[in-house]
């Protein structure tokens, strides 16, 4: 029988051909250039990170001491700017709860009281509720003063929602809110709350009637439409509230486009000559700052501050 050798050549010189290049590469000044250079960008890429690091740990240093210094330097930085202010905070968009409970703390720090502690439940904008919020707003209007049938589901919801919050407005004139008799105004208030709770429309703690309002939003959703049904809300709610005659206060995390501070700073109805706002609520900085920028409304001021190009870096000194 004849062996065809052909079919034993190939691979042996194929095998002979690639342990040379493997001799060359192994020992040769080939490899010394590639090894040299994958080892010099390894290195520094290895100083990259460790530079990095270095930073990041210096950024954390800073950030617990800017912590410490806030939190020492307080009492003498707000003093009792807040005394007599009786203040509701109301969470939207799943807002930061450890942010919004620092900053209450703050206005206590202040002197102010919390008289309300609330959040806007999922209920309240869900896109697959639309049906039910229709059908509750009929029932809900009854009870809200000062409404004349053009209003819309959220702007409904939004005056219930003040009317149970805040004291009512006084006066008369047309376009202005039907006052109910002011020993009648608690039961009004609280009317309205437990029809909103029992609703599960909101939920939290509601001890009297306030004069000023911090709203906090969390991170816009994911959601394409839910984006746009709670930032549609929160604008609403947020210029039902300016019809009282309260302080007013918006706050968020990080600036990003459709946040709730972005969204005042460009309505085109004014809001943002009615409405402080305050960005990165996560910081201690951030959360002196809306006791500030309380005691700056009550004053008759409006300002925005945060690390935006539209936003001061803290409030002017009280009384300038």
């Amino acid at each position: 029988m004849k062996h065809d050798r052909r079919g034993w050549v190939v691979p042996v010189v194929v095998a002979m051909f690639a342990m040379a290049i493997g001799l060359v590469l192994g020992s040769g000044p080939l490899r010394t250039a590639l090894i040299g250079s994958l080892g010099a960008q390894v290195d520094s890429l290895e100083e990259e990170v460790a530079a990095a690091e270095l930073e990041a740990d210096r950024a954390n240093v800073t950030n617990d001491y800017g912590d410490d210094w806030v939190a020492g330097t307080a009492p003498q930085l707000l003093g009792s700017t807040l005394a007599g202010g009786n203040v509701a905070f109301i969470s939207v968009d799943d807002a930061d709860a450890d942010a919004v409970s620092a900053a209450q703390g703050y206005v206590r720090e202040a002197g102010g009281s919390v008289v309300a502690s609330v959040t806007i439940e999922s209920l309240w904008t869900d896109p697959n509720q639309s049906a039910f919020r229709a059908a509750l707003a009929p029932q809900l209007a009854p009870s809200i003063s000062g409404l004349d049938g053009t209003e819309s589901v959220d702007e409904l919801f939004a005056q219930a929602l003040a009317q149970s919050l805040l004291p009512p407005v006084s006066g008369g004139d047309e376009g202005e809110l039907e006052v109910p008799p002011d020993a009648a105004a608690q039961d009004h208030a609280q009317v309205l709350w437990t029809l909103l709770t029992d609703a599960d429309l909101v939920s939290g703690t509601r001890d009297g009637l306030a004069n000023a309002v911090v709203m906090v939003a969390g991170e816009t959703p994911a959601g394409e439409d839910e984006t746009s049904l709670q930032a549609t809300a929160n604008i609403t709610l947020a210029s039902v509230v300016t019809q009282f005659d309260v302080a007013v206060v918006a706050a968020n995390g990080p600036d990003v486009d459709g946040d709730l501070v972005s969204d005042v700073l460009a309505d085109t109805d004014g809001l943002a000559q009615r409405i402080s706002t305050v960005s990165w609520i996560q910081t201690s900085f951030s959360q002196v700052t809306v006791a500030l920028a309380l005691r700056e409304q009550f004053d008759g001021w409006v300002g925005h501050y945060g690390p935006g190009e539209d936003s001061a870096a803290a409030p002017p000194p009280i009384g300038e």
